[in-house]
Parts: C-alpha cells; structure tokens; sequence
C-alpha cells in the first residue's frame, strides 16, 4: 500500500490524504486479491480453466468496483474529502469512473497473480528436481547393488578354480580375496573412493586372475599422471578389467593379452583397456554383460556429458575407451 499511497502523493495536497485516499481503497483490493488468490487460481487457473477464470476475475473487478464506488461516494468522500462530492461525480454509474476504480483495483489483483503464478513454478521445480534426484539416487543404488554380487561371484568363482587344482598359491590369493571383500564391504557404500583405492583393487584382481589363467594371458597395467584428490565412484573401473577376462580370455587357446592404461589428472581421468578376441566369440561389445551394461548406466547418471565412453570391436581385440572430465570445484 505504502507505494502506491506514494504515487497517490504526486496528485494530493499532502502525504496524509494520500494514504486516507489509499486506504479507502484498501477494502475493495483486500477483497479482490483474496478472491482470486484463495478461490480463482487454485480452483480455475491451475485447472487449465482459462475462460472460466478470466470471465469470473472481471466480474470480481466489477462487483469490486461498483462497490467501491458506492463506499467512497457516499461514506469515504463525505467524510475525508467533502470538497471532492460534487453533483458531476456523484453518480456511482458513471462508466469512466467506474472503468478507473476498476483500474485501481487490478493493480495489486495483477501483481500478486504474479507472484502465485511464480512461486507455485519455483515450489513445482524445485519438488521436480528434487524427485528426480530420488530417482537417480534410487537407480545408483540398484545398480551398485547389482555390481557388488556380480563383481563376487566372478572373483570366487576364481579362486574356486584354483581351489580344485589344489593350487599352492591358494591361501595367498585368499588374502587378496580378503582385501577385495573389505573394499566392496566397506568402500563400496561411500559415494566415492579414493582413484588410488580403485587402482590397488584393479592390481588385486589382476592378480588373482593371472594365476587362475596363468601362462594363458599377458597382462600390462600402466598408470600415469598423479592421482593425488582424485575421488570417483566404489567399482567404477573393475568391470571393464572383470570383463575383459571373463569374456575376452574365455575361448582362448594361444596365449591372450590383457592391456591397460590409466591417466589421471586433477581435471581428467582416461582409462583404456584392450583384451584379445576371436572371432568366433558372442559379440561381448554388443551386449556388455551385466557388468558393462550398469558400469554405463551408472556413468551416465553420475558424470552425464562430462564423459566420453567408447567399446569398440576389431577382429583381434576389444577395445574400451574412457574418458572423464571432471568439474571445476
């Protein structure tokens, strides 16, 4: 009120009149604005019900109007303002009067539709966003539920070959089975880990893998750049080096080979990893497994277009290319 008791200002003689004459008017907006804020937006407008809407806010305005042309004429300027009762302006009928008392009353209808209009929009996006988070944090969690009995049951059932060639290696590698359960027991539920934690897992399962194939495969891990900061999702990387053994090694005869490079920098993480192929294996690349098929999903949801995965197919190998790019805190 106070601002328009201000514009009042410019045509009164002072300050008072302006908001006697403002809060005479108070009453007939008071009205209007509850109407349509209470009964005609959330009734109609929210409903799609525009016609019905406009139709009934002019009627409002009007019954406003007319009503508050007769409590100014007959109580409010007789009583404030009696120099301003003058048989010209005492018809409560008059229609440029009429029209200019609605106008009156619009203003503060019109701003405070505004308003509503605006709130309700940031109270239905933030309740949007916030469902959609809910979303995608309930798909990482199925999805990492998903990855750590995968990921499990491939590397027992490892060890279990080994177990049956009543290896000597054995209880070593149980102590790298055992490092591997304490990480997907314990770090697996964090929303990140350490890169230096997934690479001493990464190193693990190699190991544990070469003796299961033992001449059968040539592995190479190379790491470079620094890993120092560097935080990214609990087995995020293991299923690229799961399949490539499960899938890449399982029909070879000759000697298989298994390479892996992994760059890492404060902005950037690439990870690329090559495992032989024959020919006449199922198309791996096409389908991905379990592994590879939530590994994607789960990159999505998290990094979106800040990476770049590519698996890609020759007649000798399969190649996974990944790259990370990450935000600037």
């Amino acid at each position: 009120m106070a601002s328009f008791a201000i514009s009042e200002w410019s045509y009164r003689v002072n300050f008072v009149d302006a908001i006697i004459f403002e809060l005479l008017f108070l009453p007939a907006r008071l009205f209007a604005v509850y109407i349509n804020w209470f009964l005609l937006i959330p009734k109609l407008l929210y409903r799609a019900k525009f016609t019905w809407y406009v139709l009934l806010l002019v009627g409002i305005l009007v019954i406003a109007g007319i009503g508050q042309r007769y409590f100014i004429l007959f109580w409010g300027y007789p009583k404030f303002f009696p120099e301003w009762v003058t048989d010209t302006i005492i018809n409560p009928w008059d229609i440029s009067r009429l029209v200019q008392t609605v106008l009156i009353i619009v203003s503060p209808v019109a701003f405070t539709t505004g308003f509503k209009l605006f709130w309700s929009w940031f109270q239905n996006r933030n309740e949007t966003e916030s469902l959609r988070q809910e979303k995608t944090d309930a798909e990482l969690k199925f999805l990492k539920s998903q990855t750590n009995p995968h990921f499990l049951f491939n590397t027992l059932n490892s060890l279990y070959g080994l177990a049956l060639a009543k290896s000597d290696k054995t209880p070593a590698l149980i102590l790298k089975l055992s490092d591997i359960l304490s990480y997907t027991l314990y770090e697996s539920n964090n929303d990140r880990v350490a890169l230096d934690k997934e690479i001493t897992l990464i190193e693990n399962i190699i190991a544990l893998e070469k003796e299961r194939y033992d001449k059968r495969v040539s592995t190479d891990f190379i790491t470079s750049g620094s890993t120092v900061g560097i935080k990214i999702p609990p087995l995020l990387l293991v299923p690229f080096v799961e399949n490539a053994f499960k899938h890449g090694l399982k029909n070879e005869v000759a000697k298989g080979f298994i390479k892996i490079n992994l760059h890492a920098d404060i902005n950037r993480l690439e990870f690329k990893i090559e495992n032989s192929f024959l020919d006449n294996e199922d198309d791996v690349g096409g389908n991905g497994g379990l592994g590879l098929k939530n590994v994607a999903r789960r990159l999505d949801l998290i990094y979106g277009d800040q990476k770049e995965l590519e698996i890609l197919k020759t007649s000798t190998s399969y190649i996974v290319h990944l790259k990370i790019r990450f935000s600037e805190k």
